[in-house]
């Protein structure tokens, strides 16, 4: 999917889950991380970077923040390593899987039947 469709879809998750979790910052962390982990497997480096900073905002501002305010210390900048290297990697291990089906020709092509 196109980044922005992937930075979309990467702020919904992460609003679900600052809802869903209210005022608990580490499963929200948790949960955070495996939004961007999925997102991140199905979309460009681009949307998989915005989905990991838009969840880090959200995180950094409603679930650590005083007041909705945006908090920037040691702990949520630790946060934003964390989901920023979680995006890359997934990103890069989608890649590689793609790469590896178009080497080895097992990548979707027609179906045989249908020849």
């Amino acid at each position: 999917m196109k980044g922005g469709y992937g930075s979309a879809l990467g702020f919904g998750g992460g609003v679900g889950v600052v809802t869903f979790t209210g005022a608990w910052p580490l499963p929200a962390l948790i949960l955070l991380a495996a939004v961007v982990v999925i997102v991140s497997l199905r979309t460009t480096i681009v949307g998989a970077g915005l989905a990991a900073l838009q969840c880090w905002g959200l995180y950094a501002t409603f679930l650590v923040g005083v007041r909705g305010d945006l908090t920037v210390d040691e702990h949520t900048t630790w946060a934003l390593a964390l989901l920023v290297q979680l995006a890359a990697l997934a990103f890069l291990a989608s890649a590689a899987v793609r790469v590896i089906a178009l080497v080895t020709g097992t990548a979707a092509g027609p179906s045989p039947a249908r020849s």
